[in-house]
């Protein structure tokens, strides 16, 4: 029960917490490059947790908190409105294809690189015995 509200108490800060990084974010940015930076972030905290913590508190940092902060159902909204602009202004099918495949190893590819990366870090900060 307590990895339950481990997880919950993580959503529930990860979450409003994405809400806000993401506003800011925009202001600037586009909304592709917003949601990559929210992402690379969440995932360099879910591996540095890999390497630093165990237990509830990882579940906690990783499930809970980066799972909320982080979330693909962004990625998704932020693609098919990509796309949608791609036919629109009239690109051609096999330019739409290549820019999608590019933007689509571009989304997954930094995360899981934020992630290698921050479970490193940990890995050089705690030295395991």
């Amino acid at each position: 029960m307590i990895t339950i509200a481990a997880i919950a108490l993580g959503a529930f800060i990860g979450a409003p917490l994405r809400a806000l990084a993401e506003q800011y974010a925009s202001r600037t940015r586009s909304a592709l490059t917003s949601l990559l930076i929210i992402n690379s972030l969440g995932s360099l905290l879910a591996g540095f947790s890999l390497g630093a913590f165990s237990g509830d508190v990882q579940t906690f940092l990783i499930t809970g908190f980066a799972g909320a902060f982080t979330t693909f159902s962004g990625w998704t909204l932020a693609l098919s409105m990509f796309s949608r602009n791609l036919i629109e202004s009239g690109v051609s099918p096999s330019a739409r294809f290549a820019r999608m495949g590019f933007v689509i190893v571009v989304a997954i590819g930094i995360p899981v690189l934020s992630l290698w990366l921050g479970w490193l870090f940990s890995e050089f900060l705690f030295v395991k015995n």
